[in-house]
């Protein structure tokens, strides 16, 4: 291209809040375009374009009118760059250094005007560096302090978020406090509803779509709210509920009346905020008016954590034992099938590992079957039991399980106490491990690559244990509160009056899981099956409140004889009702078979008696 050809770019910029901190309106757009606009003509440049970023932060550069012009550079287009100062272009010095060089290479005549830098003047260029790291300097000054006003209000328990989250709005009176918003919160509760009733997320989302319920983000929309109150949505969408929508109601703490600060981080020359572990939010507890109650909250993100994917049978059927039972032999979960016996279909369990494994090497050697039907028969037994026991011995049984857990307590809080100074010792190497580490490669007695990855390996470690030894700690604390943990599960008996229809809500709240062992005797029709009762709050319940009745050793072998005798009786009558009208129409063929056979019989039998008596 002609040079005479060539765009003489103007560019401006503008970020939020420039106008209260760099002098008001002479930053504004129209400005500094009338600015640019003015000294170009001055200058005699021609070919004048204006390349504007409006509401585009100097930290990033990314910006669409920034774009567009480092591409018209590199193919030519542009001759001369003016731009009103050096922060206009942008805040990282690196990223400033690399177009600066891009624009020699390139042959572009580079002017910052309130800078007093021209390209065109090698001498104006020795000082261009300083400012570029000045610009760096006072965004990460402004973030900074940012940061800090943001983390002080986070850490006082007032919420951080712009947005108050799906089932709550902002008080008008008092915007740090939220209020339930009821059309919405009536949606989550009906989602945790759904969920403790056996239901899981894709069901969840089926149901909501044949609601017509709109999406949290239509719904805020229609609010004049959300992320999504400034820009067109597509109204096909309106009641497409997905699974990552629902699984974020359903493990937001907010809902408990908390405010959980600081769940994301970000870097001042990032955009994006990423995701930090859990051990680093900031939780306080019962800020505002819960929409679901604490107990609901932590046993959906047990069956969440027990059971991430509930996947239903061949018949479309999510059985409410899914994702429960676990094997005693390998730990593994037992998946549910359906199967047909005698017109019937009965809800079979088997250990998800045998079946991985039918091909050879195998990690669970038998199947451990059990059939979940009479299992939930002999639950709701169980928990009768135990409702009918509280009701009447309101004291002892309180007494039964604060002693039950206490005794479980014991054992397992030694197991933990051992550990801790384990951790706190293997914590101490490491730290004198990372700083002899510094110490070689600051001396230079250690190749750079290999401080590298010994530095990466032992953080990493060090990592892990802080995260352990917090978890190991507040077990300890969770398990050394035992009266609370008993009293909890004594309310939810009572909440109870019977058991007579076991729904899947009831198992949810009362059962952690279910430990099945191996039968006594495989492939037999009856036989003994232990299943251990790991109950919520409590753990695991066993006396002679929670011991089913098992069979005697007469009893078994007198229902396999009855078992056995049904068989045969079976085959007899089959037997019967087949010959009967055989034997009417083909009777002479049926006397000749009887006359055969008779013949037969008669010559074993005098066979037999000559064999005897020769033998004599």
């Amino acid at each position: 291209m002609n040079k005479y050809n060539k765009i003489t770019a103007l560019y401006s910029r503008l970020s939020v809040g420039d106008e209260d901190r760099d002098g008001g309106e002479s930053n504004s757009i129209q400005n500094q375009r009338a600015f640019l606009e003015q000294y170009a003509r001055q200058q005699n440049l021609i070919n004048i374009k204006h390349y504007v970023d409006d509401d585009e932060s100097g930290r990033f550069f990314d910006r669409p009118a920034y774009s567009a012009m480092i591409e018209d550079v590199q193919s030519g287009k542009i001759s001369t760059i003016i731009i009103k100062d050096m922060t206009r272009w942008g805040r990282d010095y690196l990223e400033v250094g690399n177009a600066m060089e891009l624009m020699r290479v390139q042959q572009v005549r580079f002017i910052a005007i309130n800078s007093g830098i021209d390209s065109a003047e090698p001498s104006t260029l020795e000082f261009a560096p300083f400012i570029n790291i000045m610009s760096e300097w006072y965004a990460k000054d402004i973030s900074k302090k940012v940061t800090t006003g943001i983390k002080t209000k986070g850490m006082s328990g007032k919420p951080i978020m712009t947005e108050a989250p799906y089932g709550y709005a902002k008080d008008p009176n008092q915007k740090d406090y939220w209020q339930i918003d009821e059309a919405a919160a009536e949606v989550v509760r009906l989602i945790y509803n759904l969920f403790m009733a056996g239901n899981n997320r894709n069901q969840i989302c089926n149901h909501l779509r044949e609601k017509q319920i709109p999406t949290p983000t239509f719904y805020m929309k229609d609010q004049d709210r959300g992320t999504a109150k400034s820009r067109p949505l597509n109204e096909a969408n309106r009641f497409k509920w997905n699974k990552a929508s629902v699984t974020h109601i359903l493990t937001r703490q907010e809902y408990c009346g908390d405010v959980v600060n600081f769940k994301t981080t970000k870097h001042y020359r990032d955009k994006r905020n990423h995701y930090v572990d859990k051990s680093e939010w900031h939780i306080t507890e019962n800020v505002h008016e819960p929409i679901i109650d604490r107990a609901t909250f932590e046993n959906v993100q047990r069956i969440l954590e027990n059971a991430p994917v509930k996947r239903p049978n061949g018949d479309g059927y999510i059985h409410p034992l899914s994702g429960l039972l676990f094997c005693k032999d390998c730990g593994s979960k037992l998946h549910i099938r359906t199967d047909r016996r005698k017109d019937e279909y009965r809800h079979i369990a088997r250990c998800s590992e045998y079946a991985k494994g039918k091909g050879g090497g195998a990690i669970c050697s038998t199947q451990h079957q059990i059939d979940c039907d009479t299992l939930m028969e002999n639950i709701a037994e169980l928990l009768r039991k135990i409702a009918k026991f509280s009701l009447n011995n309101k004291a002892e049984f309180e007494a039964l399980v604060m002693g039950n857990l206490a005794t479980q307590q014991t054992d397992e809080i030694k197991k933990q106490k051992k550990r801790i100074p384990q951790i706190t010792s293997r914590l101490e190497q490491i730290d004198k491990v990372i700083n002899k580490l510094y110490e070689d490669n600051a001396l230079g007695n250690i190749d750079q690559d290999r401080y590298g990855q010994l530095f990466q390996k032992y953080s990493e470690e060090h990592f892990l244990l802080k995260k352990e030894l917090a978890e190991v700690g507040e077990h300890i604390s969770d398990r050394e509160s035992a009266n609370g943990q008993a009293k909890k599960f004594i309310k939810l008996v009572e909440s109870y009056c019977d058991f007579n229809d076991l729904t899947p809500t009831a198992i949810n709240e009362f059962i952690n899981k279910l430990v099945v062992h191996e039968r006594h005797a495989k492939g037999a029709r009856y036989a003994i099956q232990h299943v251990e009762v790991h109950f919520n709050y409590i753990g695991t319940f066993e006396n002679e409140l929670t011991e089913l009745a098992e069979p005697t050793e007469q009893e078994m072998e007198r229902m396999n004889a009855e078992i056995e005798e049904a068989k045969k009786e079976v085959i007899r009558a089959y037997h019967r009702a087949y010959r009967k009208p055989y034997r009417e129409k083909n009777i002479e063929k049926c006397r000749e078979y009887e006359r055969v056979k008779a013949r037969e019989y008669r010559a074993r039998k005098k066979e037999q008696a000559a064999t005897a008596q020769a033998a004599y």
